[in-house]
C-alpha cells in the first residue's frame, strides 16, 4: 500500500516477464517434442509412416519420370537424320532457326508418341477420382484421430 504507482508497475511488469519466460520455455520444449521424428513415429506411427511412404513414392515417381524423359529425348543428330530422310537440309539453317526447327520437331514427335488423347483423358479422370477418394478417407481418418465427432463443414 505504501509503494508508489511506478514501483507497482515495474513489479507487475517483472511478474509478467517471468510468466512469459516460463510460457516461452514450455512452448519451446513442446515444439522440440513435436518436431522430433522418433517421438512422432512412436505417437502416430500410421500417419508418420504413411507420410514417409508418400514422400518416397513421390521421389521414386519423379526419378522414374526424369529417366524416362531423358531416355525418350531425341539428340540433335537423330533429329538431323529425320530431317535428312524427309529431304530437308538442316545445314543451310543458321543458329536460332536451326534450334527452333529442332525444338518444334521434338515437340511434334513427342505429341505423336504420347498416344491417344482419349486414353490420356481416361487416366487423368481416374487419377483425379482416386485422389478425391483418398482425400475423403484421409480427412475421416484425421477427424477420428483427433476425436472430432464429424467432419468440419466447408463453406
Amino acid at each position: 500500500m505504501g509503494e508508489n504507482p511506478s514501483a507497482r508497475t515495474e513489479r507487475e511488469l517483472a511478474d509478467l516477464r517471468a510468466s512469459l519466460d516460463v510460457d516461452l520455455q514450455e512452448l519451446r520444449s513442446r515444439v522440440r517434442e513435436d518436431v522430433d521424428p522418433r517421438r512422432l513415429a512412436r505417437r502416430q506411427p500410421v500417419a508418420f509412416f504413411g507420410t514417409l511412404g508418400s514422400v518416397v513414392a513421390l521421389g521414386a515417381v519423379g526419378a522414374v519420370r526424369g529417366l524416362r524423359e531423358r531416355r525418350l529425348r531425341r539428340t540433335d543428330t537423330e533429329l538431323d537424320a529425320v530431317i535428312a530422310r524427309l529431304g530437308g537440309r538442316v545445314d543451310k539453317l543458321k543458329g536460332r532457326a536451326r534450334k527452333r526447327l529442332r525444338q518444334t520437331l521434338r515437340r511434334e514427335i513427342g505429341e505423336v508418341e504420347q498416344g491417344p488423347k482419349a486414353q490420356q483423358a481416361l487416366w487423368s479422370a481416374a487419377s483425379g477420382a482416386l485422389t478425391a477418394a483418398l482425400t475423403i478417407v484421409a480427412r475421416r481418418f484425421a477427424s477420428r484421430l483427433v476425436g472430432d465427432e464429424e467432419l468440419p463443414e466447408e463453406s
